[in-house]
């Protein structure tokens, strides 16, 4: 079980396409900074649900940070029952409950 925090943006590099490839059954996947506005890319959204139904990998997004990128509402195409918002607090215990990260 790994938890991957992605930092950066889909539309400025293909971290994504690097982090869909290491998911495995289980994992995590948080974003934060930049990494929010993956929320505004319909692939990415996809295939977050994609992974979700096959390999039961759990996404969040940091509260925080959808606020400061002016983005405080998950885009309407987006499921809110697999994307989870979670608070600065929630994101240190996820780094707790997981065996490893890797930060992207």
């Amino acid at each position: 079980m790994t938890l991957h925090i992605v930092t950066t943006s889909p539309f400025s590099n293909a971290t994504f396409k690097s982090v869909f490839a290491r998911c495995s059954e289980n994992d995590g996947i948080v974003l934060i900074q930049d990494g929010v506005y993956a929320l505004n890319h319909a692939d990415v959204v996809n295939q977050l649900t994609r992974l979700q139904q096959t390999l039961g990998v759990a996404c969040f997004v940091l509260a925080d940070d959808l606020i400061a990128r002016a983005n405080q509402a998950l885009p309407a195409t987006t499921n809110t029952d697999m994307i989870k918002r979670i608070s600065m607090e929630d994101f240190v215990e996820l780094t707790l409950n997981y065996k490893a990260t890797i930060s992207w």
